[in-house]
């Protein structure tokens, strides 16, 4: 649900620690199947309810250790902003995974971690990374250092966006196109979830 935005950081701090990051694959409705005896409630949005079946899908590949943390806050990144919530959706749902899916981690011996993290403060967020890993021989220090290198590997993402929107400016100005903004949360970039909009309007002669 926030790792179209966020696996830059997370990857950055596992490999960092010597892990090994295994990704779930792309989503499909194939893979929403698969973990739909876990969905609890036909309400939930479609995004929530694919997250069962790429869980689902780490477990039936022999990954021993599942991290999903939950975040009530993103980093707050326009000053002016009131707040910088999470939707409650996204920042709780490791809660519903761990609820509803504990019977298959005991059965296949899976590690679930799930914490509440700061994610919006690095020094609170070493702090309790290095106690979620403590039983792993993670120390304090080796997660500040690797929360320093996975902050600025996600700062170099976002700065990537940012340059990737200049380009597609300069485009429009230099070939007299019309644009649009397409805005939306970060799963919206996961193909099965936004249908393809962004390729439509590409089609009608038009820059994104």
């Amino acid at each position: 649900l926030n790792m179209y935005e966020n696996y830059p950081f997370w990857f950055t701090f596992f490999t960092r620690l010597g892990y090994q990051v295994v990704l779930s694959p792309s989503s499909t409705h194939k893979l929403y199947e698969l973990g739909i005896e876990s969905i609890p409630s036909e309400s939930e949005c479609y995004p929530a309810k694919l997250a069962h079946g790429h869980v689902k899908w780490l477990i039936e590949h022999n990954v021993d250790f599942v991290f999903y943390p939950a975040l009530f806050y993103e980093r707050k990144e326009t000053p002016e902003a009131n707040d910088h919530y999470n939707c409650p959706i996204v920042a709780t749902y490791p809660e519903v995974i761990a609820n509803n899916m504990n019977e298959l981690f005991e059965e296949k011996g899976v590690t679930f971690v799930h914490p509440f993290l700061p994610y919006h403060d690095d020094k609170r967020l070493a702090v309790r990374l290095a106690e979620e890993l403590k039983d792993k021989g993670v120390t304090e220090a080796e997660c500040r250092e690797a929360v320093l290198a996975a902050r600025a590997e996600q700062l170099k993402f976002k700065e990537d966006v940012r340059k990737e929107g200049e380009r597609a400016l300069e485009y429009i100005v230099k070939n007299n196109k019309k644009a649009i903004v397409l805005s939306g949360r970060p799963y919206h970039l996961d193909k099965e979830i936004n249908h393809g909009i962004n390729k439509m309007i590409t089609t009608y002669d038009m820059a994104v």
